[in-house]
């Protein structure tokens, strides 16, 4: 007969997973498909864990070909009930308890989120109802009034809440797979059990979850701490960029006032060279006008140096031009003549 083990807490999957001994549907479905049909055999002692990890277990075990016998033989609590209800027998060894109550949910959102997620484990309560009532005698509503009890089932009085159970007489093994903060209202049988430490696995391999629940906290802990410091080490890298995000962009702000004054220069250079061109215009037209009047006393000049000109005979203006040798120096004598004329 094939043995299969849940000693621990139930999770979704391995990206849930804290401790060795957490059992997922996928660790279920590999052992199952190795069975291949034979008669199996569930050791059980766990405080549950996820509604949709231990359904889906509880599916497993349901539609599985061969027979199942689940044995519970320390604490069969929350999803772990569950599980046990699923297998074609349900077993009890001496003093181990079953634990029932209501679905729980962490929830965070509008009012409209929070009534979904109660529609949503009603449902599940609804889900977890009809695998009880394989194995429990009592009518879903008197199931209902139980798990608002958060009721607790001994092997022993088993039978006077209706669940039709069957007496496991084997070794007794308890995994410390629960805290005793987990369930305050358990029974000190209950509670006894999370403090017995067994001796000897159930499988060849002792499970991660037969180790003391001191020893699960100093691995929570750990992790804990592990986590702690690569938020403090996150957090010193994020203060790093931080400043040099401030340092960034207090250099582009001196870049941009630099632009600015280079900007400001630039606008009065251009206005000084505007200027420049200006005076220079005004320089060329002088230096034009000086031009015209040297051209002017340079004819005249000529003319006296060649004699057309007596300065003691009257001028004869007429024979001046004529005797001219180009356009300009005939335009140069008639300015000439209006100038003597208008003395």
């Amino acid at each position: 007969m094939k043995q299969i083990n849940i000693l621990g807490d139930i999770i979704q999957g391995e990206d849930y997973r804290w401790f060795d001994g957490e059992v997922t549907p996928q660790n279920i479905l590999d052992a199952l498909k190795e069975a291949n049909g034979e008669p199996v055999e569930i050791f059980i002692n766990s405080n549950g864990g996820s509604i949709a990890g231990g359904l889906a277990i509880a599916n497993a075990i349901k539609s599985y070909p061969g027979e199942v016998v689940c044995n519970v033989i320390g604490v069969a609590a929350s999803m772990a009930s569950v599980i046990a209800c699923a297998g074609a027998r349900l077993a009890m060894g001496t003093g181990s308890f079953l634990m029932i109550h209501n679905p729980w949910a962490r929830v965070s959102g509008e009012a409209e989120d929070l009534r979904k997620q109660a529609d949503v484990l009603d449902a599940m309560r609804e889900s977890i109802i009809n695998f009880y009532r394989t194995k429990c005698s009592k009518n879903a509503e008197e199931l209902r009034a139980l798990m608002d009890e958060s009721t607790w089932i001994a092997a022993e009085s088993a039978a006077d809440f209706g669940f039709a159970i069957e007496t496991y007489a084997g070794e007794m093994h308890a995994a410390a797979a629960l805290t005793r903060d987990a369930f305050d209202s358990a029974p000190e049988a209950a509670k006894a059990l999370l403090d017995f430490r067994a001796q000897k696995p159930v499988s060849a391999q002792k499970p991660a979850s037969d180790q003391s629940w001191e020893a699960r906290f100093k691995g929570a802990s750990k992790k804990i701490n592990e986590l702690q410091t690569a938020i403090a080490a996150k957090s010193e890298e994020m203060k790093n960029v931080q400043e040099r995000l401030e340092a960034t962009a207090k250099d582009l702000a001196e870049a941009l006032a630099n632009v600015n004054n280079l900007s400001a220069k630039l606008e009065e250079s251009e206005k000084a060279l505007q200027d420049a061109t200006k005076d220079l215009a005004t320089t060329r037209d002088n230096l034009k006008a000086a031009q015209d009047k040297a051209n002017e006393l340079e004819a005249a000049r000529d003319m006296l140096t060649a004699g057309v000109l007596s300065p003691s005979a009257p001028m004869d203006w007429d024979a001046k031009i004529k005797a001219a040798k180009s356009a300009e120096e005939r335009e140069a004598i008639r300015s000439e003549k209006r100038k003597a004329l208008s003395k």
